[in-house]
């Protein structure tokens, strides 16, 4: 953040001072760490269900914070270690004044959803755009209402554009971030069954991811949307802005051509005469760099350089990486699992070419955050096991029984169910023989990065 004084802070956010007045000082940043806190910066006391931030605020001082903003009750009222203050609360401030902030600048925001693939598009649309812009993106994963702002927070005069992933458990959210991030592009990537615990069907989740579209508002902005994607088709009437498409099997702006999926099934196609020859596998990232070169074009990125970014864009750990051993290889997609991102993951396992001998081998543990549905979906993957041809079925977790029975009923034969993630470990080690491929998939709580790393340090 760049020579805002908090005396506009206290205005955009109606805050009121506990103590003397320190209008005419100009945070370096705001951070919501009081452990990793900079000189110069102001800290903002976060409430949340296991932690108080307001508790933390002398510790925020004396590590060099020049000003603390809290919540009404955050502190005593005798408190005089530094400039207090008070807001309603500060969840709200910090998207207040991200909001606030972000209407200095005039430049490109591209805002990104889905309900699988943001993480991944959002590096690829910034590796396009890096070309020749520079480029401020959301790290890792920060897509909610804390990550958005503090991304945004970081804007200065050197950034040419801003490359942000929005995620929503709740209708809402979207249009949330959408009011503090005022994107100029939106890309819509898909919409399937995710955080169903939270969205009730996939109407639901529609209409939450729906809201991205909404905020497409005029002819200044643009909505990139999934065409071959019927549930998103049919959220595009939201939109009042300029809406264009990118799909690989119906026809739209950004149609890719020839696709053909290597040994290893990552995407050879065409794109508007570039030709694009990806490093990292499935088909559903095919679709993730349409979109990525999408953004680029508009944002004038010559078409040589979106497809030498695509060329050379390479999987992020534990999100579609191929990790070798002992003659095997390893789908390494372990961050997490929903029913879309799971069924992608199946396909290119079962697009996978291999060598005589080889087999598929699918380690599956639970997909959350499914509520009601868990079930019924979890038997959903359980006959997509059976139907991309997968030799070996490996599962952990609660949910993931009902994975076994499906694949069982449907007429599997090497199917085994494990209470205990070791051993199944330790099984996976003494089945793995040279030309396999194994996937390895399950939500992040899990930690079936557990599973990889037991398996690639074994003999």
């Amino acid at each position: 953040m760049e020579q805002v004084t908090v005396g506009e802070i206290r205005r955009w956010v109606d805050g009121c001072w506990l103590g003397d007045p320190a209008d005419e000082v100009v945070p370096s940043g705001i951070s919501t760490d009081s452990r990793k806190l900079k000189h110069g910066q102001a800290f903002l006391a976060l409430r949340g269900p296991n932690f108080d931030g307001n508790q933390f605020v002398k510790q925020a001082f004396d590590r060099g914070a020049c000003l603390a903003i809290v919540d009404v009750d955050g502190v005593d009222s005798s408190f005089n270690d530094g400039p207090v203050l008070r807001v309603s609360n500060t969840l709200e401030t910090l998207g207040l004044i991200a909001k606030q902030y972000r209407k200095r600048f005039n430049l490109p925001v591209i805002a990104i959803t889905g309900s699988a693939g943001k993480t991944t598009t959002k590096e690829m649309v910034a590796a396009v755009l890096g070309r020749k812009l520079t480029v401020l993106k959301s790290p890792n994963s920060e897509n909610n209402e804390i990550g958005v702002p503090c991304t945004l927070l970081q804007l200065s005069e050197e950034f040419d554009a801003v490359v942000i992933e929005l995620a929503a458990k709740r209708v809402g959210d979207i249009r949330y971030l959408c009011e503090i991030t005022q994107p100029t592009i939106g890309v819509l990537l898909n919409i399937g069954k995710a955080h169903l615990e939270f969205f009730g069907n996939v109407e639901g989740v529609a209409k939450a991811k729906g809201e991205l579209l909404d905020y497409i508002g005029d002819e200044s902005s643009l909505a990139l949307v999934n065409v071959d994607d019927c549930v998103v088709v049919k959220e595009t009437k939201r939109t009042k802005g300029r809406l264009l498409g990118f799909g690989l099997d119906c026809e739209s702006h950004y149609s890719g051509e020839g696709l053909v999926l290597d040994q290893e099934g990552c995407g050879h196609f065409s794109l508007h005469n570039i030709q694009i020859d990806l490093k990292i596998p499935g088909r559903h990232n095919v679709y993730n760099a349409l979109a990525a070169a999408a953004v680029g074009d508009q944002c004038g990125i010559p078409p040589d350089e979106i497809g030498a970014a695509l060329n050379e864009f390479k999987a992020f750990s534990m999100r579609s990486e191929i990790l070798r051993k002992n003659g095997f290889f390893v789908i390494n997609d372990c961050y997490n699992a929903s029913p879309t991102s799971a069924e992608a993951a199946l396909n290119l396992l079962g697009d996978m070419e291999l060598d005589e001998g080889g087999k598929r081998i699918a380690v599956l543990g639970d997909m959350l955050e499914l509520g009601d549905m868990s079930q019924a979906l979890h038997g959903e993957l359980g006959r997509n096991v059976f139907r991309v041809g997968v030799d070996i079925l490996l599962t952990y977790g609660h949910f993931s029984r009902f994975v076994e029975g499906a694949a069982r009923k449907a007429g599997m034969k090497c199917v085994q169910h494990f209470d205990d993630k070791d051993e199944l470990a330790m099984h996976l080690s003494k089945v793995a023989q040279s030309g396999d491929a194994i996937l390895v998939k399950a939500s992040r709580d899990i930690a079936f990065e557990d599973i990889v790393e037991r398996l690639l340090l074994s003999p």
